[in-house]
């Protein structure tokens, strides 16, 4: 007999009072609880490089994949997804639900800006501020990436924002 149908009187036992020294249940005649659901932020993330001319390719764009694992396997997060493109970097992670994204982001901004400006000198001669990214990140709780018109607007808006377009 499977655990969901039950016969009236073992519905009784179920419900009957507690004994003192109650007998022990068979595994099989008891329902088996179902397993509670995995509380997770998925969310996707945009960064571009804070100059155009800076392209995420040859070994930039090598070495980035290992530096966003190393951030994330430090902070106890899951990167699901990653695209690297001259013009932008684009990923989808998953923290557990007390975690922050924004302050997730900003250590990876700050841990892929350190790495970079300190692996390829020339980056770091022509970026005075010492971040790598251009101002502003665009995030999506969406648990895929993000379409191609979305990234080509959000690339817009912030050359506008720096004055470069």
């Amino acid at each position: 007999m499977s655990p969901l149908t039950s016969t009236p009187t073992e519905l009784q036992t179920e419900t009957a009072p507690r004994q003192e020294n109650p007998r022990p249940v068979a595994a099989s005649s008891t329902p088996t609880p179902p397993p509670s659901p995995r509380l997770e932020l998925t969310f996707a993330c945009l960064l571009i490089p804070r100059f155009p001319d800076h392209a995420l390719s040859g070994d930039l764009a090598e070495y980035l994949p290992v530096w966003l694992r190393e951030a994330c396997i430090a902070y106890g997060w899951r990167l699901d997804a990653l695209v690297i493109r001259p013009g932008y970097l684009h990923w989808m992670m998953t923290m557990p639900p007390q975690a922050n994204p924004a302050l997730a982001i900003k250590r990876i901004r700050q841990h892929t800006s350190q790495r970079i400006l300190e692996d390829f000198p020339r980056l770091r001669r022509q970026n005075l501020a010492g971040d790598f990214w251009a101002p502003g990140f665009y995030i999506s709780n969406a648990a895929e990436l993000l379409p191609p018109q979305t990234i080509s607007d959000f690339i817009q808006t912030t050359r506008q924002q720096q004055g470069i377009f």
